[in-house]
């Protein structure tokens, strides 16, 4: 390579990771009107652990040390990604006493952008709300509205308490602040109260959310990010940065048709984010009673007029007895939402049942055969024999356990045998009709299952997906569901010594777009060297894929959810 060849093709890179960048936190050619960071419940205290208790009485030790340790991650993460404001809802502190308020403060001081703080419920416990207002006078904006680069953000922490008087002052103050560029409304539910006054029916605040164009309402809560909507209002639920967030920050991008909201947690890793139409300049979204499919953002990104659309579900994990009704309720409701969104397909990334036992087969025969759209199964390492019969001991455990499965599975596994089905996935093979490996084509796109049923990935796996990547090198895009992970981020996954590695570089050869499993219950994504990994989590999430030719926007949907996040990965082929 030329030296001048050379130089060009490092300032092309250089342009692609500061364009990468931008595009994470919010800089790009067209720039937001204003963006604003935004965490709750930090929870600072400086009570000793067995001490630090919540409503119930149980002891929450864990905020001792999550506490402080998510702060200072904050605080970091904010320093980069240089929002125009940082909120702040309460509760800041635990026990609400001056000595927690002072130690919250002096993390807000290392912040080198604008602060803005509300209380919450448990800054109030000890009645030192004269102190709170003293040490964080320079941030309070509770129950006002603040501007900020021509953008109102309305502070009501007595809306759910108190609807119509909070109406009342929000309508004044809105009046006299006069924005015209956006309004997004910051509350909460004070946990005091056990449910909220504030109803869909509350004619008042509605017409106030119409008049006013409020875009968006956000509400702190003690666990994971969760999205609403309540008649076209859309709401976010902003996770402790304690409890359940550990230092991660709810990220907005205010635009003059649109409001972009996502979780960040690390300012080089993608993140899924939700995209609304900001009433100021754009028509509000249906609401979901008004919408075909239950779900405006499934309808806007149809709109788009991806290829074709599929969707990722995993581990619904049929059980004889365990949460047996809890676990058809899931997979009923997954299903239900799936036939209202039709994808082209439905993909199932393993662990079907949980103990290989004849009945609980039939019931997820029962479940999922009334989903409507064409499914493809993977087994998973509950779907195999190898709890009964297999040579590692840690997988053998189950006769000494539940000898009385044993003994069904058994009589099951010998019934298979008569009928033709032979192996460790016998009785998945006879229950489902599927193979364990398969090839599905389907327009530009193909996908290869292909199960890792423990973390290794032996010679004869190996080779076959190999063959399969061969053979579909000429397709657009080639995905690859699987119910182990392969990358180490994700945990409990194929081993590196054990083919993981040698999988994870096939994958890059190849230019795989996606990787996609379950096995972990619970929802992620990585890219590695161009590879999109998906995790899916059991049957309370439906992953969607709306295919392009150049792309893939990936839709990640709570079960019944009007609203969705979701993010895009470009073709790397």
């Amino acid at each position: 390579m030329s030296s001048g060849t050379f130089t060009r093709f490092r300032l092309l890179f250089s342009g692609f990771l500061v364009l990468a960048l931008s595009i994470q936190i919010g800089v790009c050619s067209e720039t937001p009107l204003a963006r604003i960071a935004v965490v709750s419940n930090p929870y600072i205290t400086v009570l000793p652990p067995d001490e630090i208790k919540d409503e119930n009485g149980s002891v929450r030790s864990f905020l001792a040390t999550t506490g402080p340790e998510s702060m200072e991650k904050t605080v970091n993460l904010v320093n980069k990604l240089r929002p125009d404001a940082f909120v702040v809802l309460g509760s800041l502190s635990w026990a609400g006493s001056p000595e927690e308020f002072q130690t919250v403060a002096g993390y807000l001081k290392q912040v080198t952008v604008p602060v803005l703080v509300t209380p919450g419920h448990r800054d109030r416990l000890s009645g030192a709300m004269e102190d709170f207002h003293r040490i964080f006078a320079e941030y309070r904006v509770e129950n006002s509205v603040h501007t900020l680069n021509g953008i109102s953000l309305a502070f009501a922490g007595d809306l759910d308490k108190e609807p119509d008087k909070a109406t009342t002052r929000l309508k004044e103050q809105l009046h006299q602040v006069g924005s015209d560029k956006g309004v997004l409304l910051f509350s909460g539910l004070d946990r005091s109260v056990p449910r909220s006054k504030l109803t869909a029916d509350h004619a008042s605040f509605w017409r106030l959310v119409e008049e006013e164009k409020i875009a968006l309402r956000l509400d702190p809560t003690r666990y994971g990010h969760q999205i609403g909507y309540t008649n076209t209002l859309p709401e976010w639920k902003v996770p402790s940065s304690a409890w359940s967030a550990r230092g991660a920050v709810t990220m907005m991008n205010v635009y003059a048709d649109r409001v972009e909201i996502g979780q960040v947690s690390d300012i080089t890793t993608p993140s899924f984010s939700l995209t609304l139409p900001n009433p100021v300049a754009a028509k509000r979204m249906d609401s979901a009673q008004d919408d075909p499919f239950n779900s405006p953002s499934y309808s806007l990104d149809l709109a788009s007029k991806p290829e074709f659309t599929f969707a990722l579900v995993s581990d619904p994990q049929f059980d004889r007895e365990a949460n047996r009704d809890y676990l058809i309720q899931k997979a009923k409701a997954a299903i239900d939402d799936l036939n209202r969104l039709n994808p082209a397909m439905v993909f199932v990334a393993g662990d079907l049942v949980n103990n290989n036992l004849p009945e609980e087969w039939q019931l997820f025969n029962q479940i999922f055969n009334q989903l409507k759209p064409p499914r493809y199964v993977v087994p998973g390492n509950h779907d195999v024999l190898f709890n009964y019969d297999f040579e590692e001991k840690s997988y053998s455990a189950a006769p000494e356990q539940k000898p009385e499965y044993d003994r069904i599975v058994q009589d099951a596994v010998a019934q298979a045998k008569s009928d033709g089905f032979q192996g460790s996935t016998a009785l998945y093979e006879k229950y489902t009709g599927s193979k364990p490996r398969q090839l599905v084509e389907h327009k530009d796109c193909a996908f290869i299952t292909v199960p890792f049923l423990t973390t290794r990935a032996d010679e004869e796996q190996v080779a076959y997906l190999r063959e399969q990547l061969r053979k579909t090198a000429a397709k657009r895009h080639v995905f690859v569901v699987a119910h182990y992970p392969v990358l180490p981020a994700f945990g409990n996954n194929v081993q590196p010594n054990l083919g993981g590695t040698e999988v994870l570089s096939m994958l890059s050869e190849h230019r795989v777009t996606g990787f996609l499993f379950g096995h972990r219950h619970r929802n992620g994504f990585q890219t590695h060297q161009r590879t999109a990994h998906v995790l899916s989590d059991n049957m309370l999430t439906i992953h969607l894929f709306h295919v392009f030719d150049d792309r893939i926007v990936i839709g990640r949907k709570r079960v019944n959810a009007p609203l969705y996040e979701k993010l895009t990965v470009y073709s790397s082929r």
